[in-house]
């Protein structure tokens, strides 16, 4: 390919299932392995250290809010730079130390600052990561080239949890745990480094442009789209505070290893059901359509949100919620990244998915942030949290319907 012709170009939709495909997907599932074992003991480490969910709540929400500016850096730097895998590669070993990190940490505040960090390296391989994918495939398959990323996702937060709870049975300390982490996190960064093929593109002089041009010129659909996207957000707490949640009423308040246990064998279900779902939602996705799909899993997310709320925690109760998450998990983070692919010109497509990820950050900062704070205000029961975060995603799916109509969101091409 030359280096004029345009990316769209590059590979027929028979191969949306090849090298650069497969490295993206890799990475996410080392990078998760990576990531989601030290979420599965960070409740266990901030309880040692005296932390309780307000403590929680704001490491996970700081977290996030601040790796929304990389987010949106990663995404500018993705529409400007020659080479996207540096910026994809870099910021997952930034992820993996930061995590690793933790370990050494002898005060929550200090947590706080490993987790911000890595979460940091996390936000700026966003944009460049996803657009290798979309640069990889072609417009009528973007949805199942996401959504086998996302089943990578999901499947590296089954197997992190599974290693954690393992380690854990064995009487391992959870910061020991932490250490384990930093070798799948180097496979992650070894897979976009060795796998992951770049498409030459359109000449990168033509995408230095400033950030408030390259914002406008993502379009007034879009824009209409990460309303609704902030709105709902602001109601998708971290997936750590159910852990939390689900430790507390197995141990009537009480951390204990057999109860912390039993919380992360919750979350890897949660997780396995979300790898179980990625790949299919997305296939659904390219056939139907990706609103229908995406109104369809934020219904289905502040139900589920409200069934934390309202139904006793008894253990099956926690078992069919824990399976109801995982799915509206996936659809949401399959269905939302190849809307926007369709929405998005070219020339400004990095600086667009890494506004998504940002305002995503954003409303995992309010999220995350209002329900700890919630819980401690109300002591014992998160339902107070629950049911803010329920109407928060109500108000997302509301700003979906009122803002994106089937003709502003039909997809160039075939997939409507």
């Amino acid at each position: 390919m030359s280096v004029n012709e345009p990316a769209s170009s590059a590979p027929p939709t028979a191969e949306w299932l090849n090298r650069s495909t497969v490295g993206v997907a890799l990475a996410s599932l080392f990078s998760d392995v990576s990531h989601e074992l030290g979420t599965a003991v960070l409740p266990a480490v901030l309880l040692a250290l005296g932390a309780g969910p307000a403590a929680l709540g704001w490491i996970e929400g700081s977290a996030d809010g601040l790796s929304a500016l990389a987010k949106l850096w990663g995404g500018v730097m993705t529409d400007r730079v020659t080479r996207r895998k540096p910026l994809a590669s870099i910021g997952y070993l930034v992820t993996a130390v930061g995590i690793a990190t933790i370990a050494i940490c002898t005060s929550w505040a200090q947590v706080l600052a490993c987790r911000v960090a890595a979460w940091i390296g996390r936000g700026s391989r966003s944009a460049p990561r996803d657009v290798l994918m979309a640069e990889a495939t072609t417009p009528s398959s973007t949805g199942k080239a996401f959504g086998m990323e996302r089943a990578g996702d999901a499947l590296g937060a089954v197997i992190g949890p599974l290693v954690a709870a393992a380690l854990l049975a064995r009487g391992i300390e959870p910061r020991h745990v932490l250490v384990v982490s930093l070798l799948p996190g180097l496979l992650a960064f070894l897979s976009i480094t060795l796998l992951v093929q770049e498409t030459s593109g359109v000449r990168r002089s033509e995408r230095a442009r400033a950030l408030a041009g390259s914002l406008r010129a993502t379009g007034t659909p879009f824009h209409r789209y990460l309303v609704a996207i902030l709105l709902f957000g602001s109601g998708d707490f971290s997936r750590t505070l159910l852990i939390l949640y689900a430790t507390q009423h197995l141990t009537a308040g009480l951390f204990s290893w057999h109860a912390g246990t039993l919380a992360i064998a919750l979350y890897v279900l949660h997780n396995a059901v979300s790898s179980l779902a990625a790949f299919p939602i997305g296939a659904l996705t390219d056939r139907v359509g990706r609103r229908p799909v995406l109104i369809a899993g934020y219904l289905f997310a502040a139900a589920t949100t409200a069934g934390f709320a309202l139904v006793p925690a008894t253990p099956l109760a926690l078992t069919i919620l824990f399976v109801c998450s995982g799915t509206y998990i996936a659809c949401e983070e399959v269905v939302e990244k190849a809307y926007a692919v369709r929405l998005l010109p070219e020339l400004v497509r990095g600086t667009g998915l890494g506004a998504l990820a940002a305002v995503n950050g954003i409303g995992d900062f309010v999220s995350s942030g209002l329900v700890g704070m919630l819980w401690a205000t109300f002591p014992g029961s998160p339902a107070a949290g629950f049911l803010a975060a329920t109407a928060l995603q109500l108000a997302g799916t509301l700003a979906l319907l009122a803002a994106t109509g089937p003709t502003e969101l039909r997809p160039r091409g075939r997939v409507p």
